[in-house]
């Protein structure tokens, strides 16, 4: 159903309001995470699980309630979980103890996982096809604001009122947010149905393990421990491919996987998102223990990126609705992997402004690229199943995040060691080592975006197809007629 013109731009900034939060909340803490540690006299292993309980629930729960959107009403589900995520948030600002902060972070990724899961199929529905690439390209924006502002904004809180108030970042944008779509956005009906219980349990403990896996491997060397935990997450993953193939009501329609064009596109979004979290990841090591830069500038360096996102995403989309996804799908993801080859020139005396022009390159390539693919992988979606489909993207873009800083982690630590890492700042062969271990990190994101720049054609055969199968079937008809 297209909106109206006032109501359907309320709709998008209602959900590009509150969806904000959820990448705040991917990055706000890591700033305060020194002083929380501190705070609860707590060890660095205990406190990153603040981080990782929220990335676990996000991830595990975003395809169950996708899937609960299309059945219970996308509108409903979104509201549920802004409250959920607003009151969780409160609940995390007075935390008594570490254990409970992390419990609550676990409750307020399930708040982060309605509202996220649902969001871009609300926003597909409300604007018809032809506008379609510019509200996405806009809803866009808010998630690159999110990763660009999250670090900034909980540097400038913790500075002003502790760690405490980080968390209340959430209340004002969440009851405005909340005020706005009770108002606007559609319940939709309630639908009963047999639910996938065992594609649920199996999905949600399967990347749980993955995720559990990857913070607990070690480099260079794989323990027993990890081994046995990589083993089971893998199959946990298959028989939830098996539960999903053989049930009544899937958690996930595999079926949607059989189209090349669609699977391709999620693909190549898995691969950018990875990228860009492989960067993400091992450039504030490089430009504080190599170039010896202030913590400050640096801040300033890594939001270059998500800024130059925010800026280009909007015109990205608008194109995409006058030129259509592949051919900018595919100049981004080129432009990608030459701003990404080109960080292999990046040595121990290059300067602030060589990394700014890479990043910002970088940050291009993605804008470019990501509108467009968005845009591609919801227009196949049936209405009954954006939910579903909103879901699946969100996935692929967090399943992105974490991969990307594991590889990042597996290819450093085959140059450089693991006790060096911990040092503040690293000179001659160990700052040479690093930078040899970071060409690596690029060169790999590199050829991921090559993959991508294939991916972004993979769909054309099928429309080529589709248009010869149209022509004959136009000839047989016209044949017929002139028999008859």
């Amino acid at each position: 159903m297209n909106h109206p013109y006032s109501k359907k731009w309320l709709i998008l900034f209602s959900m590009a309001l509150g969806t904000i939060m959820v990448p705040i909340n991917s990055s706000i803490v890591n700033v305060s995470l020194p002083t929380i540690t501190s705070f609860f006299s707590a060890s660095v292993s205990t406190a990153e699980w603040i981080l990782t309980s929220y990335l676990i629930v996000l991830l595990g729960l975003v395809l169950t309630f996708g899937k609960l959107g299309d059945l219970w009403g996308r509108g409903r589900l979104y509201i549920w979980g802004l409250v959920f995520f607003v009151v969780t948030s409160i609940l995390c600002s007075i935390a008594p103890s570490i254990n409970l902060l992390i419990l609550f972070r676990t409750l307020q990724g399930i708040g982060a996982a309605m509202m996220i899961s649902v969001s871009l199929g609300i926003v597909k529905n409300a604007f018809p096809v032809q506008e379609r690439g510019k509200a996405l390209g806009m809803y866009a924006v808010a998630i690159a604001a999110g990763l660009a502002l999250g670090p900034a904004i909980g540097g400038l809180v913790e500075s002003l009122g502790g760690w405490r108030a980080i968390f209340l970042v959430n209340v004002p944008l969440g009851v405005v947010s909340f005020i706005s779509c009770y108002h606007i956005l559609e319940r939709g009906d309630r639908k009963s149905v047999e639910w996938d219980f065992k594609g649920t349990f199996l999905q949600f403990v399967g990347l749980f393990l993955i995720v559990y896996f990857l913070n607990i491997i070690e480099i260079p060397k794989i323990t027993l421990e990890s081994s046995i935990i990589g083993i089971i997450a893998l199959i946990f993953l298959i028989l939830f491919i098996w539960n999903e193939k053989v049930s009544k009501t899937p958690l996930l329609n595999l079926s949607l996987f059989k189209n090349r064009t669609f699977t391709a596109f999620n693909t190549s979004l898995l691969f950018n998102y990875l990228c860009m979290y492989m960067i993400l990841f091992i450039m504030p090591f490089y430009l504080k223990m190599v170039l010896h830069l202030n913590d400050r500038y640096i801040g300033l360096i890594l939001a270059v990126s998500p800024v130059v996102m925010m800026l280009m995403a909007p015109l990205s989309g608008y194109l995409s609705d006058k030129i259509g996804s592949r051919p900018l799908a595919l100049t981004g993801s080129l432009i990608c992997a030459g701003a990404l080859y080109s960080m292999d020139q990046l040595t121990l005396f290059s300067s602030a402004y060589d990394v700014i022009l890479r990043l910002g390159l970088l940050g291009l390539g993605a804008a470019i690229f990501q509108s467009p693919n968005n845009k591609a992988i919801m227009n196949f979606a049936p209405k009954k199943e954006s939910g579903t489909i909103s879901s699946i993207v969100v996935t692929m873009r967090n399943l992105g995040m974490v991969f990307g800083v594991s590889m990042a982690g597996l290819l450093l630590h085959t140059t450089i060691s693991s006790t060096l890492l911990e040092k503040e700042k690293l000179f001659n062969l160990a700052a040479y080592d690093f930078t040899q271990g970071m060409h690596l990190v690029v060169l790999f994101g590199a050829v991921l975006s090559v993959a991508m720049a294939v991916l972004a054609v993979v769909g054309m055969p099928d429309r080529i197809y589709r248009t010869k199968k149209i022509v004959k079937e136009v000839k047989n008809i016209t044949l017929d007629s002139i028999k008859e």
